[in-house]
């Protein structure tokens, strides 16, 4: 079955009229007898870090509690079919939505996604902007996958259907990128604005991006992805090769904290990856064989992990099984580690080999452009 193969975008949004909120955010929910016995799992991010929640339907009632630091971007699912979390966010019953410090009352008939929501002047803007810009960036995604997977596989025409619905929901998602442009541009108070400039930088220049965002208000452009967008036009201009390498400084395996100063005088690679990224391990064995090579030359590799804290023992353990000598660190912060966020790191894997005096000499070598630029510089 084919996968609409479009990037997700982590959001966080809402009018700043907004931003006064209370202490803390009240769930609570009624839900039909059938689902008596259900679970429902609440995934967000507070402090940079992701939390997650879960409670269980009883007697058609649930609630949960909380608190966020500003409007998140978060995931709700109902696990409908008793499968277990896994099972159910990835094709199960899911809610995207804005959580703030506030009242949400749930009424669920037949499915958590078409579930009223009522007491949350925030749910009410999200659902008046996803109006505005053309729908749900998941409920699109959702709706290409379910017509690629209404395509009979052995069908004749089948990759000329694949090419056509794929090209028919690029079309969906560039209209809704012009209309959120033209919504930043017309609200710059509402820290939806953020939201549309994210998703729409996915296929602009960021050029493009930064005077619409300028003109955001001060109080939008303090929020976490604001300042994020900021720091990727910051490194778009100064992250390249011939400029210093940024410093900063991020705890190891056993938590003693290194810095890219720290490796002053040798040449070192910065190599951001993630235990989950199958490209990061597929490359992993080719800079293993580098690093064999050119270590003892001067080459140090110093590896920044996208995993969060959830991901913590996958990481761990992805250093040990692909037999990774060098040293790791990792702020567990997911995609919000403060070092991409720096250098502007929206993929993964992605390196940067600095020169003995914090000079950026070339970005991105991977497969045997890997091997030719360390020869350069090292010989053979």
């Amino acid at each position: 079955m084919k996968i609409l193969k479009i990037a997700a975008i982590i959001l966080a949004a809402a009018p700043t009229l907004l931003f006064a909120q209370e202490a803390a955010f009240q769930m609570k929910g009624t839900a039909p007898k059938m689902f008596n016995g259900k679970m429902i799992y609440l995934d967000y991010t507070k402090d940079g870090f992701s939390v997650s929640d879960s409670v269980q339907i009883v007697n058609g009632k649930f609630s949960l509690t909380g608190t966020v630091d500003e409007p998140i971007y978060s995931r709700m699912v109902l696990d409908q079919e008793g499968k277990g979390k896994l099972m159910a966010q990835n094709v199960g019953d899911r809610l995207y939505f804005y959580l703030g410090n506030e009242n949400y009352n749930f009424t669920i008939k037949d499915s958590l996604r078409t579930a009223t929501i009522k007491g949350s002047p925030m749910h009410d803007a999200y659902t008046a902007y996803l109006k505005e810009i053309g729908g749900g960036f998941m409920d699109i995604i959702d709706a290409g996958n379910k017509a690629f997977a209404a395509v009979k596989q052995d069908a004749a025409d089948a990759n000329e259907q694949y090419e056509a619905i794929h090209e028919k929901f690029e079309a969906r998602f560039e209209a809704r990128r012009v209309k959120e442009l033209a919504f930043a541009e017309n609200n710059p108070n509402s820290i939806f604005s953020i939201d549309a400039l994210i998703d729409a930088s996915n296929k602009r220049k960021l050029s493009e991006i930064e005077p619409i965002f300028l003109k955001l208000s001060k109080e939008v452009r303090q929020l976490t992805t604001a300042r994020q967008l900021e720091a990727r036009f910051l490194a778009e201009r100064s992250i390249k090769i011939g400029s210093k390498a940024p410093d900063f400084s991020q705890p190891d395996t056993k938590g003693k904290m290194v810095k890219v100063s720290d490796f002053k005088g040798k040449y070192v690679l910065i190599d951001f990856w993630a235990s989950w990224c199958s490209p990061c391990r597929a490359e992993n064995p080719n800079l293993v064989k580098a690093y064999h090579k050119y270590n003892s030359k001067g080459l140090e590799v110093l590896a920044v992990s996208l995993d969060d804290t959830k991901g913590k023992n996958a990481w761990l353990k992805a250093i040990e099984d692909d037999g990774m000598p060098w040293i790791q660190v990792a702020d567990l912060k997911g995609w919000s580690n403060e070092a991409a966020v720096l250098y502007g790191v929206r993929a993964v894997p992605q390196n940067y080999l600095v020169d003995p005096q914090g000079t950026i000499v070339a970005i991105n070598l991977k497969g045997d452009n890997l091997h030719t630029e360390l020869a350069k510089v090292f010989g053979n």
